[in-house]
Order: structure tokens, then sequence, then C-alpha cells
């Protein structure tokens, strides 16, 4: 008989609830959307480099097929989340049949199923999971905030600024440029891997600069070995003075771009590398999301889609190409001013342009602008935080991560099938699509104003 329960339980659970067919496809879908980013990046670079090279080995050989893991933990984490959630939301809603149709019981089963379904982060690799569950909590706050707002409970002063995004944007890029200069641990490895690879600055002179700006002792060796193959003798002589002294104030400029004795030349190279770099990524990032989650759209109107994506992508290259050639221009200003007036090198500069190069937001359009500072953000307070921790001004909680993350998508969820126009649309957009829902965002946005008023009725 328990044999039998169990069985009927199962059944219930993941086939008559709709949960196993969810996680196949949605597995399915997301491995496929990460192998296709993956591939086409190579495709675009590889064309960028050298065009008679391009053939199936130098596309899916072992050494450029290293996305397998992570397309394959990608692809289970979402199918696993979607499918508990809606076997959850199914086995609750039988067991309270009589409260079913309670609006009560549904934001009750929503919840749960969000808390429970949140273990799908743990077939995620463990590097992921912090960032992952900051980034749902910043969502999940976006949720209550936008709730609390709408209902006059709640709000920050200067909220309704038109570019209240941007500052918040403008803030997380200035900690994270600190922390890839000064704090470099304190970032996601890939993360930082992924500044370091687009930026204009080599990470033998980060490292250099990063000992200068501490007092610590620099590895001049290195830091020659890497000028002179940049820049030959004239390099290695113009570098030569400043890392002689028994303490290096400043690394200087020539470091910098060795290569060039010109920084105007230097931004402008620094500008032209950054998007030859990045317009595979955003060009893959933009095509295949839309063929993969809009096929029907693309069926449509393939040259009306491929024109989007194209535009979208030389637009997102033309911010991140800017902000690392800003980012490049300051910190040589810097030098050149601080070579002139003898100064020490100081790190706090390095936040500061940080914070003027996040003016190039402002080229991106606003709802992009409102993604990429919510992107930052939990990186931002991820960097503070693990500084915080070093000096013994915080403390960890053991499964922090994992709780955190359920509790997340405990409130996402719920924001979701009931208040959807908290949800930000991206997201809603991204759960109506993985859970085959059709909730409206713009039907949510006239059933709470409707629910608003006859609320302010009753108490009239």
């Amino acid at each position: 008989k328990i044999i039998n329960d169990l069985r009927n339980f199962a059944q219930k659970f993941m086939l008559d609830s709709g949960g196993f067919k969810t996680f196949l496809t949605n597995f399915v879908l997301v491995y496929n959307l990460r192998a296709g980013v993956s591939i086409l990046i190579r495709v675009l670079t590889v064309l960028r480099k050298n065009p008679t090279t391009l053939s199936l080995n130098s596309l899916l050989s072992e050494t450029h097929f290293k996305f397998r893991e992570e397309a394959v933990r990608s692809g289970l984490f979402i199918g696993s989340f979607t499918g508990l959630y809606k076997a959850m939301m199914f086995v609750l809603s039988r067991n309270n049949s009589d409260e079913k149709d309670s609006p009560k019981s549904k934001k009750w089963h929503s919840a749960v199923a969000g808390f429970v379904a949140g273990v799908s982060m743990l077939v995620m690799d463990k590097s992921w999971h912090r960032t992952l569950s900051l980034y749902m909590a910043t969502r999940a706050i976006q949720c209550c905030y936008n709730y609390n707002k709408a209902n006059g409970l709640f709000h920050f002063w200067g909220s309704s600024w038109n570019h209240g995004d941007s500052l918040l944007f403008a803030l997380s890029s200035a900690s994270i440029m600190y922390a890839y200069v000064m704090r470099p641990e304190t970032l996601p490895k890939s993360y930082h891997k992924f500044i370091v690879r687009q930026g204009p600055i080599h990470e033998t002179v980060l490292n250099a600069v990063e000992d200068s700006c501490r007092g610590s002792k620099v590895d001049t060796v290195r830091l020659m070995n890497y000028v002179k193959d940049k820049g030959g003798e004239r390099a290695v002589a113009a570098v030569r003075p400043y890392l002689e002294k028994p303490v290096v104030d400043m690394i200087p400029v020539e470091a910098l771009h060795p290569h060039t004795s010109s920084s105007i030349l230097a931004t402008f190279q620094s500008f032209v590398g950054t998007a030859q770099r990045i317009l595979p990524v955003y060009l893959s990032l933009t095509l295949v999301p839309a063929v993969v989650l809009r096929t029907n759209t693309v069926l449509k109107d393939p040259a009306g889609v491929l024109a989007k994506s194209i535009f979208s992508a030389a637009r997102s290259t033309a911010f991140l190409a800017t902000f690392c050639s800003s980012y490049m221009a300051q910190a040589c200003l810097q030098r050149h001013i601080f070579q002139r007036m003898k100064w020490k090198d100081n790190k706090i500069t390095y936040w500061v342009a940080g914070l003027f190069s996040s003016l190039a937001v402002l080229m991106e359009k606003k709802n992009r602008r409102s993604e990429l500072a919510l992107y930052c953000f939990p990186r931002a307070a991820d960097s503070i935080f693990l500084i915080l921790n070093d000096h013994r001004l915080m403390f960890t909680v053991p499964y922090g991560q994992l709780v955190l993350f359920c509790s997340s998508m405990s409130a996402i969820m719920f924001f979701y099938e009931n208040h959807v126009k908290t949800v930000s649309p991206l997201v809603a957009k991204l759960l109506n699509r993985f859970l085959e829902h059709d909730i409206q965002i713009s039907s949510g946005i006239e059933k709470d104003a409707q629910d608003k008023k006859m609320i302010k009725l009753n108490e009239e």
C-alpha cells in the first residue's frame, strides 16, 4: 500500500501536473540557447580574426567546446525550477481543493511553490550560488518596492527621477571598477576575467597598481618585462626612472600603454579594441534568444528581427566601448597630473573614474539602463560585503545563499502570480515563456488599478 501510494503521488507530482514535461522542454530550450550563443560567438570571432580557418573542427573541437558543462547545468537549473514549481502548484491546489478558488490560498500556493523550487539552484556550480542569490534578491526587493510604491505605502525620495536607474548603475559600476583595480578577489572570477579581457589595461599593470597604492613591493621585473615586450627600449627608458625608487609612488602612464607614447591614441585604440571583442558577444546575445524564444516572430519578419538585433548589438557595443575607453582616458589623465605634481597614487581615483565612465550608460535605451543597473548592483553589493567581512564588520550564515535564493524566488513568484505589474517586464516575459503561462502585464496593471479603485471606493 505504501509503495502504491508513493507511486500514485509520484505520478501526480511529476506527470499529471505537467512538471516533468516542463522540465524536459525547458532543459532542451536552455541548453540550445546556451550552446547557440557560444557557437555563434565562436563563428563571429573566427570570421573576424581569420575567415580562412573557419571549419567544423575550429568550431566544435574540445578546445572550444567548454560550454557544455555550463549549458547542461543551466538547462537542469531552469528545467528543475519550472518543473518543481508546476508540480508544487498542482499538489497544493489538489490538497486544498476546498480553497483553490480563494485569493488567499492562491497567494500561499505561489509563495510556497517558489520557495521549494528554489532548491534547483544546487545543480549550478558553487561559484554561481552567490551571484544567483544576490541577483534574485535584488529582483525580489524590486518587486516589493514597486508594490509598496504603487499602493502609496512607501517610496524613496527621488524615486521618480528619470535617471534614477543611471545613478544606481553609476554607483554600482564605481564600486565594481574600484574592486577591479584594488580588490579583484571580491569579484566573481568569471566576471573579473571578463572585465580584464574587455578592458584596456593589462592584468600585469593592474597588479602593479594595486601593490603601489597599498605601499607593497611592486614586482618590477615582471612589469618591466611586459613593458619591454609591448613597447621595446623606448618604453623601458620612460618607465624605469619611476620604478628605481625604494617605494614606487605611482605606476607611470607609459606603463599603461607601452606600445605608444600618446594617451589620446591609446584611448582611441581602447575603444576600437573593446568594440571588436564585444560585438560578437552582443550579436550572439541578441540573435540567439530571438530565434529560440521568439521563433514565430522571426518566421513572420526575419529581416525586421535581424535589423533590430544588429542595431541593439551595435548600440550596446558603443556603450561598453565608450565606458572602457573613458576609464582608460581618466586613468591616463590622472597620471599626467599626478606625475607633474609629484603626488602619490590614490586608490579613490579608480572609484571616481568608474563613476564618470558610467555616463556612457545614457547611450542605452531607458529599459536597458534599468536592467544594467540591476545586473551590476548585486555584484557591487557582494564586493562591498566581502570587503567589510574581511574587516570583520560583517558575518556569513551557513547555507545563507540557498535560503536567500529560495526566499527571493518565493517573493518573485508571489508577485508574478498576483501582482504582475510589480515584476520587471523582462522577468515576467521569461516566466511566461518557461512556465507556458499567458499572464499579460497590461492586464495585470489594469487588474491592480481596478482593485485599488475598489478599495478606495469601499473606504469612502
